[in-house]
């Protein structure tokens, strides 16, 4: 059991007030993480940011992205360069969440953003060799004190500001895990939301960050739907305490569910009743809604939406849709708008036309992978015609307009 009443004494006393209303969990394991270092690898220059005045109106900005450290990646830290000239372009990004992060690449973000940044860890899975160690057999025996930590992947959270209490979150669906054809899958995976409280720079108030991996996969019979279905509400509830006592709630993450009712209720334990279609039973705002402004004032960057009827018209104020998150290996086409499974929820918003969020694929534009392109036209390709990209994901990116007390 999770004793959760103690962490509300290491909340920051202001408040941010909206209007509206793998093997193992790695939980004793990495609750001894390194302070960050103090010397930074960064040489672009940081905005000063100061708390904003009561009453005053902010943009919470959060991003998240699936960089598919380990299969796409290797475990390798040399394109991880591109990753951090995105998460700069939308400083100040308050909130980083990142998924299938290999423990290499968690490092890698730790010192690069030193003095900026705070980051977390939390595995998925603590025996994955495809992160670039060559044996992971250590790390499968019942002690984890020689584990090798080159076997590790999961979620990373960061914070523009510093960590606070850690909530790792529990969420199930350990049990009879199977591919899309039935088969157990070779490397179970056990499923925990990474969660902090966080004080954010420029922000002064009680603020929440989450970042989630669900699990994966579509079988005939709806075995690992119903159990991502029972991972959102599992993770939905445990955060009403939350709410309740005032904070910001931002989750980001790979959910493997796409918004649309029509698809699978999985996601009704986060959408809001007046969610259009369909609503929903939860309290949150997906940041992927009917907004097409850039939340930099400069136009759309590529245009952040939208979708056309049916899936949000008038006088819908916000919405269950949202452009594609995932990438596939032959040109991207506007059916391929209900394959967005990763979302960025905002557990409130002053108004609903405050939110805006959307994707930013993430290809390459030279075989060379020295410059990135959101331009599928542009991108780069292998022999045989794939696409040559830095993730199967996009980059997520948005934003909620909070109001500080």
């Amino acid at each position: 059991m999770r004793i959760r009443g103690i962490l509300a004494a290491f909340v920051v006393a202001l408040s941010v007030v909206l209007m509206a209303g793998l093997v193992q969990s790695g939980v004793d394991l990495l609750r001894a993480d390194r302070a960050a270092a103090t010397k930074t690898n960064r040489t672009t220059a940081e905005p000063e940011l100061t708390d904003a005045g009561a009453g005053t109106q902010v943009q919470l900005r959060a991003v998240t992205f699936n960089m598919c450290g380990g299969l796409c990646n290797k475990g390798s830290t040399n394109l991880l360069h591109h990753v951090e000239k995105e998460i700069n372009s939308f400083a100040p990004a308050h909130l980083v969440m990142l998924q299938e992060v290999c423990y290499s690449q968690f490092e890698w973000f730790k010192s690069t953003y030193a003095g900026t940044y705070e980051f977390s860890f939390t595995p998925l899975l603590t025996n994955y060799p495809t992160c670039g160690a060559p044996d992971c057999s250590v790390n499968m025996d019942s002690d984890p004190n020689n584990d090798d930590k080159r076997c590790w992947i999961g979620q990373v959270l960061g914070a523009r500001g510093a960590l606070g209490a850690k909530d790792e979150i529990p969420l199930g669906g350990e049990s009879y895990q199977i591919d899309n054809s039935g088969n157990p899958i070779p490397l179970p995976r056990t499923f925990t939301a990474l969660c902090h409280d966080v004080t954010l720079a420029g922000i002064a108030g009680k603020v929440k960050g989450c970042s989630v991996h669900l699990r994966a996969w579509d079988d005939a019979n709806g075995v690992s739907d119903r159990a991502r279905s029972a991972q959102a509400a599992r993770l939905a509830s445990e955060l009403d305490a939350d709410i309740d006592a005032g904070k910001v709630v931002v989750v980001g993450g790979d959910f493997n569910m796409v918004p649309q009712p029509h698809k699978g209720p999985g996601l009704d334990s986060f959408y809001r009743p007046d969610a259009a279609p369909g609503g929903g039973i939860g309290r949150f705002y997906e940041a992927d809604t009917t907004d097409t402004r850039d939340p930099d004032g400069t136009g759309p960057d590529p245009a952040l939406w939208t979708l056309p009827e049916p899936d949000c018209v008038a006088p819908a104020t916000t919405c269950r849709s949202g452009q594609s998150t995932t990438l596939d290996l032959s040109p991207l086409s506007n059916d391929q708008r209900n394959s967005k499974i990763d979302h960025l929820f905002f557990s409130e918003a002053t108004t609903t036309d405050s939110l805006s969020g959307g994707p930013r694929p993430m290809y390459f534009e030279d075989a060379a992978r020295t410059t990135i392109t959101q331009d599928p036209v542009e991108a780069a390709r292998d022999a045989n015609g794939k696409y040559l990209k830095l993730s199967d994901h996009t980059f997520f990116r948005g934003w909620a307009t909070v109001t500080v007390s």
